[in-house]
Protein backbone atom coordinates (compact mmCIF):
# COMPACT_ATOMS: atom_id res chain seq x y z
CA UNK A 1 0.00 0.00 0.00
CA UNK A 2 1.17 2.98 -0.95
CA UNK A 3 2.42 5.79 1.95
CA UNK A 4 0.95 9.61 2.01
CA UNK A 5 3.02 12.31 2.86
CA UNK A 6 2.26 15.60 2.68
CA UNK A 7 5.17 17.89 1.19
CA UNK A 8 4.50 21.77 1.61
CA UNK A 9 4.90 23.67 -1.89
CA UNK A 10 5.58 20.02 -3.57
CA UNK A 11 3.96 20.85 -6.15
CA UNK A 12 5.38 24.45 -7.70
CA UNK A 13 2.37 26.32 -9.56
CA UNK A 14 4.14 29.75 -8.87
CA UNK A 15 7.32 31.74 -10.25
CA UNK A 16 7.93 35.39 -8.49
CA UNK A 17 6.16 38.02 -7.93
CA UNK A 18 7.53 40.02 -10.88
CA UNK A 19 8.40 38.55 -14.39
CA UNK A 20 7.39 37.21 -17.82
CA UNK A 21 3.93 36.50 -18.55
CA UNK A 22 3.28 32.90 -20.18
CA UNK A 23 1.19 34.71 -22.69
CA UNK A 24 1.76 37.77 -23.81
CA UNK A 25 5.54 37.63 -22.32
CA UNK A 26 5.45 41.62 -20.81
CA UNK A 27 7.43 42.02 -17.43
CA UNK A 28 5.15 42.06 -14.92
CA UNK A 29 3.24 41.41 -12.15
CA UNK A 30 1.84 38.07 -12.03
CA UNK A 31 -1.26 37.08 -10.69
CA UNK A 32 -2.93 33.52 -10.34
CA UNK A 33 -5.01 31.26 -13.10
CA UNK A 34 -7.03 29.18 -11.59
CA UNK A 35 -6.94 25.60 -13.90
CA UNK A 36 -9.26 24.44 -14.38
CA UNK A 37 -10.73 28.05 -14.68
CA UNK A 38 -12.90 29.04 -11.22
CA UNK A 39 -16.81 29.44 -12.50
CA UNK A 40 -17.21 26.12 -14.05
CA UNK A 41 -16.07 24.02 -10.76
CA UNK A 42 -16.01 24.20 -6.86
CA UNK A 43 -12.97 25.64 -5.81
CA UNK A 44 -12.62 23.77 -2.84
CA UNK A 45 -9.15 22.75 -0.76
CA UNK A 46 -7.44 20.05 -2.91
CA UNK A 47 -4.56 17.58 -2.78
CA UNK A 48 -2.43 17.93 -5.45
CA UNK A 49 0.30 15.43 -6.56
CA UNK A 50 2.17 14.98 -9.83
CA UNK A 51 0.77 12.11 -12.39
CA UNK A 52 4.62 11.47 -13.06
CA UNK A 53 4.10 9.20 -9.71
CA UNK A 54 1.33 7.67 -10.67
CA UNK A 55 3.10 6.60 -14.44
CA UNK A 56 6.24 5.05 -12.03
CA UNK A 57 4.51 3.11 -9.19
CA UNK A 58 6.34 5.34 -6.45
CA UNK A 59 5.76 3.56 -3.12
CA UNK A 60 5.55 7.35 -1.36
CA UNK A 61 3.24 9.56 -2.73
CA UNK A 62 3.69 13.13 -1.90
CA UNK A 63 0.97 15.53 -2.06
CA UNK A 64 1.11 19.00 -1.34
CA UNK A 65 -2.50 21.30 -0.23
CA UNK A 66 -4.19 24.56 -1.64
CA UNK A 67 -7.29 25.65 -0.13
CA UNK A 68 -9.27 27.09 -3.24
CA UNK A 69 -8.24 24.42 -6.53
CA UNK A 70 -5.09 24.26 -8.68
CA UNK A 71 -3.77 27.64 -9.75
CA UNK A 72 -0.32 29.56 -11.21
CA UNK A 73 1.15 32.75 -10.71
CA UNK A 74 2.26 33.24 -14.25
CA UNK A 75 0.53 35.50 -15.52
CA UNK A 76 -0.03 38.86 -16.44
CA UNK A 77 -3.27 40.77 -14.82
CA UNK A 78 -4.54 41.82 -18.34
CA UNK A 79 -3.91 38.48 -20.04
CA UNK A 80 -5.73 36.47 -17.03
CA UNK A 81 -8.84 39.54 -16.92
CA UNK A 82 -8.85 38.76 -21.03
CA UNK A 83 -9.07 35.34 -20.38
CA UNK A 84 -11.32 35.12 -17.66
CA UNK A 85 -14.15 38.31 -19.24
CA UNK A 86 -13.94 37.02 -22.56
CA UNK A 87 -13.39 33.46 -22.83
CA UNK A 88 -14.10 31.14 -19.79
CA UNK A 89 -17.98 32.34 -19.65
CA UNK A 90 -18.49 30.32 -22.85
CA UNK A 91 -16.33 27.49 -21.58
CA UNK A 92 -18.04 27.80 -17.89
CA UNK A 93 -21.40 27.91 -19.15
CA UNK A 94 -20.49 24.20 -21.17
CA UNK A 95 -19.44 22.68 -18.14
CA UNK A 96 -21.88 23.57 -16.08
CA UNK A 97 -24.61 22.40 -18.38
CA UNK A 98 -23.31 19.11 -18.62
CA UNK A 99 -22.75 18.75 -15.08
CA UNK A 100 -25.91 19.53 -15.02
CA UNK A 101 -27.28 16.47 -17.06
CA UNK A 102 -24.61 13.85 -14.85
CA UNK A 103 -26.60 15.24 -11.68
CA UNK A 104 -30.08 14.97 -12.98
CA UNK A 105 -32.16 11.99 -11.93
CA UNK A 106 -33.81 11.89 -15.43
CA UNK A 107 -33.49 10.09 -18.07
CA UNK A 108 -31.53 11.58 -20.96
CA UNK A 109 -31.08 10.02 -25.05
CA UNK A 110 -27.44 9.15 -25.51
CA UNK A 111 -26.46 11.82 -26.91
CA UNK A 112 -27.44 15.35 -26.54
CA UNK A 113 -27.01 18.77 -27.68
CA UNK A 114 -26.68 22.21 -26.72
CA UNK A 115 -25.60 25.83 -27.87
CA UNK A 116 -21.86 26.95 -26.91
CA UNK A 117 -19.25 29.47 -28.24
CA UNK A 118 -17.33 26.46 -29.61
CA UNK A 119 -14.95 29.43 -30.67
CA UNK A 120 -14.27 31.50 -27.42
CA UNK A 121 -14.27 27.67 -25.32
CA UNK A 122 -11.26 26.77 -27.93
CA UNK A 123 -9.02 30.39 -26.92
CA UNK A 124 -10.06 29.47 -23.06
CA UNK A 125 -8.60 25.79 -23.14
CA UNK A 126 -5.23 26.64 -24.60
CA UNK A 127 -4.96 30.22 -22.95
CA UNK A 128 -5.06 28.16 -19.59
CA UNK A 129 -3.06 25.24 -20.87
CA UNK A 130 -0.07 27.88 -21.90
CA UNK A 131 -0.50 29.48 -18.26
CA UNK A 132 -0.04 26.12 -16.61
CA UNK A 133 3.71 25.59 -16.95
CA UNK A 134 6.16 26.89 -14.70
CA UNK A 135 8.88 28.21 -17.30
CA UNK A 136 8.72 30.34 -20.19
CA UNK A 137 8.57 28.44 -22.70
CA UNK A 138 9.47 28.70 -26.24
CA UNK A 139 8.02 25.50 -27.67
CA UNK A 140 5.87 25.61 -31.30
CA UNK A 141 2.49 24.81 -29.38
CA UNK A 142 3.41 28.30 -26.88
CA UNK A 143 4.12 30.15 -29.84
CA UNK A 144 1.31 29.45 -31.93
CA UNK A 145 -1.06 30.34 -29.16
CA UNK A 146 0.37 33.03 -28.33
CA UNK A 147 0.06 34.05 -31.57
CA UNK A 148 -3.90 33.92 -32.05
CA UNK A 149 -5.55 33.61 -28.47
CA UNK A 150 -5.94 37.03 -28.39
CA UNK A 151 -6.33 38.16 -31.74
CA UNK A 152 -10.00 36.96 -32.87
CA UNK A 153 -9.01 38.05 -36.32
CA UNK A 154 -6.86 35.09 -36.26
CA UNK A 155 -8.50 31.82 -37.29
CA UNK A 156 -6.90 28.64 -35.11
CA UNK A 157 -3.65 27.36 -36.39
CA UNK A 158 -4.84 24.43 -38.84
CA UNK A 159 -2.90 21.81 -37.26
CA UNK A 160 -4.09 22.04 -34.06
CA UNK A 161 -7.35 19.83 -33.12
CA UNK A 162 -9.39 19.87 -29.46
CA UNK A 163 -11.43 16.99 -29.02
CA UNK A 164 -13.56 16.85 -25.89
CA UNK A 165 -15.68 13.72 -24.06
CA UNK A 166 -17.95 13.10 -20.72
CA UNK A 167 -15.10 13.36 -17.67
CA UNK A 168 -17.37 12.42 -14.76
CA UNK A 169 -14.53 12.54 -11.94
CA UNK A 170 -14.14 14.60 -9.07
CA UNK A 171 -10.31 14.51 -9.80
CA UNK A 172 -8.43 17.14 -12.12
CA UNK A 173 -5.42 16.88 -14.82
CA UNK A 174 -3.96 19.44 -16.44
CA UNK A 175 -0.31 17.78 -18.50
CA UNK A 176 1.14 19.50 -20.98
CA UNK A 177 3.57 18.88 -23.87
CA UNK A 178 3.69 14.78 -23.93
CA UNK A 179 3.61 12.37 -27.43
CA UNK A 180 1.57 9.14 -27.43
CA UNK A 181 0.10 7.47 -30.51
CA UNK A 182 -2.49 8.85 -32.63
CA UNK A 183 -4.16 5.31 -33.02
CA UNK A 184 -3.99 3.39 -29.74
CA UNK A 185 -2.23 0.52 -30.46
CA UNK A 186 -0.24 1.58 -33.35
CA UNK A 187 3.43 2.10 -32.38
CA UNK A 188 4.33 2.95 -36.02
CA UNK A 189 5.64 6.80 -36.75
CA UNK A 190 2.22 8.19 -36.58
CA UNK A 191 2.44 9.97 -33.29
CA UNK A 192 0.61 13.06 -31.88
CA UNK A 193 2.16 15.69 -29.39
CA UNK A 194 -0.23 16.06 -26.83
CA UNK A 195 -1.94 18.79 -23.82
CA UNK A 196 -4.86 17.28 -22.02
CA UNK A 197 -7.10 19.21 -19.40
CA UNK A 198 -9.56 17.24 -17.65
CA UNK A 199 -12.18 18.37 -14.74
CA UNK A 200 -15.60 17.36 -13.92
CA UNK A 201 -17.85 16.82 -16.30
CA UNK A 202 -15.45 17.26 -19.46
CA UNK A 203 -12.10 16.37 -20.03
CA UNK A 204 -10.75 17.69 -23.36
CA UNK A 205 -7.33 16.67 -25.76
CA UNK A 206 -5.49 19.12 -27.75
CA UNK A 207 -3.14 17.70 -30.13
CA UNK A 208 -1.60 17.72 -33.45
CA UNK A 209 -3.79 15.00 -35.73
CA UNK A 210 -7.04 15.20 -36.74
CA UNK A 211 -8.72 12.37 -34.91
CA UNK A 212 -8.36 10.44 -32.28
CA UNK A 213 -10.49 7.81 -31.20
CA UNK A 214 -13.98 8.76 -32.54
CA UNK A 215 -13.83 11.49 -30.12
CA UNK A 216 -16.13 14.38 -30.98
CA UNK A 217 -13.98 17.93 -32.07
CA UNK A 218 -13.92 21.04 -31.35
CA UNK A 219 -12.02 22.53 -33.52
CA UNK A 220 -14.23 21.44 -36.50
CA UNK A 221 -15.90 25.47 -34.92
CA UNK A 222 -12.25 27.24 -35.31
CA UNK A 223 -13.57 29.79 -38.19
CA UNK A 224 -16.21 30.63 -36.15
CA UNK A 225 -16.20 34.03 -34.27
CA UNK A 226 -15.78 33.73 -30.53
CA UNK A 227 -19.32 35.21 -30.31
CA UNK A 228 -21.31 32.58 -32.66
CA UNK A 229 -23.06 29.59 -30.95
CA UNK A 230 -23.54 26.41 -32.17
CA UNK A 231 -24.83 23.47 -31.13
CA UNK A 232 -22.39 20.64 -30.23
CA UNK A 233 -23.48 16.87 -28.99
CA UNK A 234 -22.75 16.08 -25.87
CA UNK A 235 -22.43 12.17 -25.84
CA UNK A 236 -23.52 11.03 -22.48
CA UNK A 237 -23.06 7.15 -23.58
CA UNK A 238 -19.76 7.49 -23.31
CA UNK A 239 -17.20 7.27 -20.29
CA UNK A 240 -13.40 6.46 -20.59
CA UNK A 241 -10.94 5.67 -17.23
CA UNK A 242 -10.08 8.74 -15.17
CA UNK A 243 -6.54 8.60 -16.85
CA UNK A 244 -7.31 8.10 -20.12
CA UNK A 245 -6.37 9.00 -22.76
CA UNK A 246 -2.39 9.50 -21.56
CA UNK A 247 -2.60 6.26 -19.31
CA UNK A 248 -0.18 3.68 -20.32
CA UNK A 249 -1.05 0.25 -21.57
CA UNK A 250 -1.18 -2.46 -23.53
CA UNK A 251 -2.20 -0.18 -26.13
CA UNK A 252 -0.33 3.17 -25.22
CA UNK A 253 3.12 4.98 -24.66
CA UNK A 254 3.83 8.24 -23.96
CA UNK A 255 6.72 10.22 -24.08
CA UNK A 256 7.62 13.98 -22.56
CA UNK A 257 9.84 15.82 -20.93
CA UNK A 258 9.83 18.05 -17.97
CA UNK A 259 6.18 20.07 -18.75
CA UNK A 260 4.84 16.00 -18.73
CA UNK A 261 6.75 15.06 -15.38
CA UNK A 262 5.08 18.34 -13.70
CA UNK A 263 1.81 17.44 -14.94
CA UNK A 264 -0.88 17.58 -11.59
CA UNK A 265 -3.30 15.38 -10.55
CA UNK A 266 -5.39 17.26 -7.58
CA UNK A 267 -8.84 15.83 -6.07
CA UNK A 268 -10.90 17.26 -3.00
CA UNK A 269 -9.32 16.93 0.02
CA UNK A 270 -10.78 14.53 2.69
CA UNK A 271 -12.40 15.75 5.57
CA UNK A 272 -11.08 14.42 8.64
Amino acid sequence: MKKKRFVRHYVDTKRVKVGPCNICKRHDELTWDHVPPKGGIDLSAVEMEKVFELFVGQEETKFSESQNGVKYRTICKSCNETIGHRYDPALNEFSLTVGRYLKSGLSFPRVVHHRARPAAMIRAILGHLVAAKIEIDDCLFDRDVREFVFDESKPVPKDLFIFYWLYPYEQSITMRDFAMPAVRGDFSKNIGFCHVLKYFPVGYLVIDKPGYEGLDELTQHRLLSVDEEVEIPIRLDRVEHSHWPEIVDDGNIVFGGKSTKDAILARPKKRV
